[in-house]
């Protein structure tokens, strides 16, 4: 055995930062380096998503802190599964989730995902897409789309794509900060420029485009359109998709904003620390306002761990954890993600 191995195999888990993926898609701003206060190579640019957890080949989390510092996400979870997940199924080959931020400084496309078995079906070896929006930041009259301004049909939709119309029939939303939504395959929708937000969403990168404001990217080109296999996404009805409602939790501090089979959101507002005892979860913190400092026991009789997490930092924390206290500075906002088995 590699001391490589021995590292991976031995080494009590312990929650983990991992270092951010940057995509610089042509949409993009400066966010994550004027707002994030974050260094990063300037030949990037500009930057429109952040990918804080991630295990797939289009971006795979590398460890920041500790004992496993420089091992991989996949790693872990190849190598100790249990003490990861905890209460779960059958064990995933790779993390199930995707934690990310995207800025916006021009609109996104509209856009679609498909579920895993349409995914499956067009030869994909990505399982669908399902993902929520929690919205961090938004300038003044900036707004976003999702769903259909009123129901339609899966035929009047289909019209609606091929005679490029669908742009004049989603439904406009004005961004306000705190704003939750949660995004089933099948759903249009699209950021609109001056908008930040915190996106969880199941292991996939597939994106079927079918409106792009025409506009063409760096190499003078027009974007890709995905007309067919959008068309093949489509529900049998499409409606106008809002706010979720966040529903009261035994926590004074906590709130239930999302509920789905992938993954569970819970957003804290903390004004005092708190000890948070883990539930044999896999949980993603991730701070949407202000700072905290998390600290936590490292399992090897030594002193706890401090990891100070300022606006956009995120924490890993396996199901085999014990405690963790947070203590806000001021104000905090964090967003909880319950890892769920997807049944």
């Amino acid at each position: 055995m590699t001391s490589f191995d021995f590292l991976l195999q031995n080494t009590n888990l312990y929650p983990v930062r991992f270092v951010p993926v940057y995509k610089d898609y042509l949409w993009g701003g400066q966010r994550f380096r004027t707002q994030f206060h974050r260094d990063i190579d300037p030949l990037l640019d500009p930057l429109a998503e952040s990918w804080e957890v991630c295990d797939h080949p289009d971006g795979e989390s590398i460890v920041r802190n500790g004992p496993l510092r420089g091992k991989s996400l996949w790693e872990i979870v190849q190598t100790r599964p249990r003490e990861l997940f905890g209460l779960y199924g059958e064990f995933p080959d790779r993390f199930p989730l995707i934690l990310k931020y995207l800025d916006a400084e021009s609109h996104l496309s509209v856009q679609v995902h498909p579920d895993d078995q349409t995914a499956q079906a067009l030869g994909y070896t990505d399982r669908g897409k399902t993902e929520a929006w929690i919205v961090v930041d938004a300038a003044p009259g900036s707004v976003l789309w999702i769903g259909t301004d009123r129901e339609y049909s899966r035929e009047e939709v289909e019209k609606l794509i091929r005679s490029n119309r669908i742009k004049e029939h989603l439904h406009r939303i004005e961004a306000r900060i705190g704003d939750c939504f949660l995004l089933r395959p099948g759903t249009f929708h699209a950021l609109g420029a001056g908008i930040l937000v915190a996106e969880i969403q199941t292991s996939s990168n597939i994106t079927f485009r079918v409106h792009d404001w025409d506009r063409i990217d760096k190499h003078g080109k027009t974007r890709e359109l995905k007309i067919e296999e959008a068309i093949r996404c489509l529900p049998e009805v499409s409606t106008p998709i809002f706010s979720q409602n966040p529903a009261i939790t035994a926590h004074r501090f906590c709130e239930r904003v999302i509920v789905n089979r992938n993954f569970t959101v819970n957003r804290w507002t903390l004004s005092e620390p708190i000890s948070w005892k883990t539930d044999e979860h896999c949980h993603l913190w991730t701070v949407l306002n202000g700072s905290v400092t998390a600290i936590f026991a490292t399992g090897h009789g030594g002193s706890d761990a401090l990891e100070i997490l300022n606006q956009g930092d995120t924490l890993l924390v396996p199901a085999v954890c014990d405690t963790v206290r947070l203590v806000p500075s001021e104000k905090a906002v964090l967003m909880d993600v319950i890892v769920e088995d997807g049944k």
